[in-house]
């Protein structure tokens, strides 16, 4: 028993702490601590930092890396001179160009206001013959040739053989001058003609000149037409002109006749009547055309009543290239100024109202009709004028 007791002491110390361990404590006191509440949430778009477009190399960067990156974005390279000019060189030609060409219109423009007339007085009212001053036989040719880049530069070479195009069947030119229109007509219809190869009657004929009527009051300038006719139609070459003199019948100086005919160069002044087809079959004439002529006669609404009586109603034209005022009246001031000086070189008054001389004529003439007024060549400012007629044919 006093063996026991000891343990049993040692049990019961041990159930006592048990005890002593699972009795209920006192509770803690629940102190609440102020929650402070989470900032509010602010969306903002999402913005990617900007890349930079040369990183400095690390050791960190692989060679596998590195050169991928360096074949998907290139570095740009700055544009040299070569480039800026490849990129804008025809906006930069074009805008040199039109100031060039205003820089000189401009000048010329302010030198010609203070440059003397030289011929103010008597030749202000002076008549035109249609023979210009500075030509006679010696210098006909080189007067020609003098003619041949002032007209490619204003586009007249251009409107030449748009006027050529239009030439059809009996072709009368007045005021023809050295012949510079010649070149461009189309003779294949009259060397066919000639040769004998053309269609029976009624089927359809070629376009292009059938037979060729030539009229200008210069001998000099016919001598250098005829000369261009030798060159131009082939049949020529071969052929002996048969000289015509002058009768009071016709009206004219003389003439020279070619190929039965079919060719002629006349003599004569513009305001005389005018000589009809040498064709016995046809009275009038399928195209009349005039270049520069209506600036160089005394009295143009007379003239242009001559070629409505002679070309065909209906169906024939009347074709004038002339030259006169222009749209602008700085323009217009400029030909006015210079009148006398080009008059005395040229014999011709380039400062006249062709479209209302004709509209002048028009209004006098019966039956004749205006067609087409146009003024070509924008460079030139309106002083080119293209002027299509015909006659009506219900005319008596």
């Amino acid at each position: 028993m006093i063996a026991s007791a000891p343990g049993l002491t040692m049990r019961a110390i041990r159930t006592q702490c048990r005890f002593a361990s699972s009795a209920p404590r006192t509770p803690r006191p629940n102190i609440k601590t102020p929650t402070s509440r989470p900032p509010p949430k602010i969306s903002k778009p999402y913005k990617p930092k900007p890349r930079p477009e040369h990183l400095p190399k690390t050791s960190s960067t692989s060679s596998s890396s590195s050169s991928s990156t360096s074949s998907t974005s290139p570095p740009q390279q700055a544009e040299t001179l070569l480039d800026l000019w490849r990129a804008t060189w025809l906006p930069l030609t074009g805008a040199a160009l039109l100031a060039g060409a205003l820089g000189f219109y401009i000048f010329g423009t302010a030198a010609a206001s203070f440059k003397a007339t030289p011929c103010s007085g008597a030749c202000e009212h002076a008549t035109p013959t249609g023979r210009p001053p500075a030509l006679d036989g010696d210098n006909a040719e080189q007067f020609d040739k003098e003619l041949t880049l002032p007209e490619w530069w204003m586009g007249i070479t251009k409107l030449r053989k748009r006027l050529a195009e239009h030439a059809d069947g009996h072709v009368l030119e007045l005021a023809m001058g050295t012949g510079r229109n010649l070149e461009y007509f189309n003779w294949e219809p009259l060397n066919k003609r000639v040769e004998g190869k053309l269609s029976k009657v009624g089927s359809k004929m070629p376009r292009g000149v059938l037979s060729f009527t030539g009229l200008d009051i210069s001998v000099d300038m016919l001598d250098v037409a005829r000369k261009r006719l030798v060159k131009t139609v082939p049949p020529m070459e071969t052929s002996a002109p048969i000289v015509r003199a002058s009768t009071m019948a016709d009206h004219t100086g003389g003439q020279l006749s070619y190929l039965n005919d079919q060719l002629r160069l006349i003599h004569s002044d513009a305001h005389h009547p005018i000589p009809g087809p040498a064709t016995p079959a046809t009275t009038k004439y399928d195209t009349v055309i005039q270049t520069f002529g209506l600036c160089s006669v005394s009295d143009p609404v007379a003239v242009v009543n001559n070629l409505a009586k002679v070309v065909k109603p209906g169906s024939g034209r009347i074709i004038l290239l002339e030259h006169g005022k222009g749209w602008y009246g700085i323009v217009n001031g400029l030909l006015d100024q210079n009148a006398g000086k080009h008059f005395e070189k040229y014999g011709c008054w380039w400062n006249r109202d062709i479209e209302g001389l004709v509209e002048e004529a028009a209004s006098k003439t019966p039956g004749l009709e205006i067609v087409k007024v146009e003024r070509p060549n924008i460079l030139q400012m309106g002083t080119l004028v293209w002027i299509e007629l015909r006659v009506n044919d219900k005319t008596s």
